[in-house]
């Protein structure tokens, strides 16, 4: 293995992580934009900038569940289901980065030569039934990353509908029922 190689692209990774992490935090802060001031009156947009990651998730997932609550959009009820599952699946990826950012990369060599990463989280969980402590150690590479990446690829697209989707229902309004 060479070194210069894998030190490279280990790092490599987790910054491409990173990117990619932020973008859906982008991506999230504009579908809660569109929803709170589809006509852009107050621009740049103040709310939702100083929001930690858990929060911003949980209060556009609202903000768009409210949405189509309050107006009868014809696929509505699928996009907060699926708003909903978004959620859940981005607070395991919050956590996972949580995790990848915050742990120490331990090099592993035998002989001289690197033999790969160890990936260890400083914190100490303790299993509930022994009380015996529980560390949170792994294997780390590139293609780990690049694989936590490709599972997660279908939700950032459909994160991304979801935006396309509010556009398409704009102005919000023209969707309410007339019974007469």
């Amino acid at each position: 293995m060479n070194n210069a190689f894998s030190v490279e692209t280990a790092y490599k990774a987790i910054g491409e992580f990173v990117v990619v992490f932020q973008w859906a935090e982008s991506k999230y802060r504009e579908i809660g934009w569109f929803i709170l001031d589809p006509e852009r009156i107050q621009w740049p947009p103040l709310q939702l900038r100083t929001e930690t990651n858990q929060n911003l998730i949980d209060k556009v997932t609202d903000l768009l569940v409210g949405l189509t609550n309050t107006y009868p959009f014809e696929n509505g009820a699928e996009k907060a289901l699926d708003m909903q599952e978004l959620r859940t699946r981005f607070h395991e990826l919050r956590k996972y980065r949580n995790r990848l950012l915050h742990s120490a990369y331990i090099e592993l060599k035998a002989g001289g030569e690197l033999q790969g990463y160890i990936r260890s989280n400083p914190n100490v969980g303790f299993d509930p039934e022994t009380g015996e402590p529980v560390f949170d150690l792994e294997p780390f590479n590139a293609d780990i990353v690049h694989a936590k990446l490709q599972e997660y690829a279908p939700y950032l697209f459909r994160l991304s509908q979801i935006y396309v989707q509010l556009v398409h229902w704009h102005p919000f309004a023209r969707h309410t029922n007339h019974v007469g």
